[in-house]
């Protein structure tokens, strides 16, 4: 069962029941738009650990209080299209869990191509495993605004790389054959958010049909003023995370 959040300035929708979804007028020509043939690809815990020559190229690392190298530790990827000081990094790291996390900001612009982002977010996450213990089953990759689309188009064409990603701020990913791993993407985790404005969140329900006719198992996240995610929904994206590890803890019992 997938979680639900309820609080005064944010709420999460569910998809409705197969039957709806397909009636819902226009999904099926946006599926046929983002599916292709299955292309291989490959495992991002099989990457090889490569010296951090990108490593450098970080705007900020979080270690989370306590840290303990005999533990696999989720890790938060974050790409930022715009400057995120080191300090506000882990300032929102900190707002997410004190403890739970290593996280990590990767600067990118949003015009670079998205193999080229895929490739940077490879090798950061290489060099980042190197020096700390990073379960990886439990790498999930998250942006905001055009962040966030380009952490789609990563996520959805590398499944196997990721436990899952998070986008917040409403921007799609407007590529096509985005959902050309069909097989790897069943059950794969991601989580969507925007505002209340109606174009934004006529897409973003649009979209999660799309993903959910995929099988991806989506949530959508709405929060009542305009602008970027509020703060809160960090707190929400901990129990997010952490409900994906208490499924997997329950299979494996």
């Amino acid at each position: 069962m997938n979680p639900r959040f309820a609080f005064d300035s944010l709420t999460s929708t569910r998809s409705p029941s197969n039957s709806d979804r397909a009636d819902d007028a226009g999904v099926d020509e946006l599926t046929l738009e983002l599916v292709a043939s299955t292309e291989v690809e490959t495992d991002i815990a099989d990457a090889p650990l490569v010296d951090a020559e990108r490593f450098a190229e970080i705007e900020g690392l979080f270690i989370p209080e306590g840290y303990e190298p005999n533990y696999a530790y989720p890790l938060l990827v974050w790409l930022s299209t715009v400057p995120v000081a080191e300090a506000e990094f882990a300032n929102r790291m900190r707002k997410i869990s004190d403890r739970n996390y290593v996280g990590v900001a990767i600067p990118v612009d949003p015009s670079l191509d998205a193999c080229d982002a895929a490739d940077r977010v490879r090798d950061v996450v290489s060099a980042v495993r190197r020096e700390f213990h990073i379960h990886s089953e439990r790498i999930i990759l998250a942006g905001s605004g055009d962040g966030g689309a380009l952490a789609l188009e990563i996520g959805l064409r590398n499944p196997g790389w990721f436990g899952g990603v998070v986008a917040l701020g409403g921007v799609l990913p407007s590529t096509p054959q985005l959902l050309s791993q069909f097989n790897p993407l069943h059950g794969f985790r991601v989580l969507l958010g925007g505002n209340g404005n109606a174009a934004e969140w006529s897409g973003l329900r649009r979209f999660e049909r799309v993903l959910w006719s995929a099988g991806v198992d989506v949530d959508l996240w709405k929060w009542s003023h305009s602008g970027s995610a509020p703060t809160a929904i960090l707190r929400q994206l901990d129990r997010w995370v952490m409900a994906g590890v208490e499924r997997e803890s329950a299979v494996w019992v």
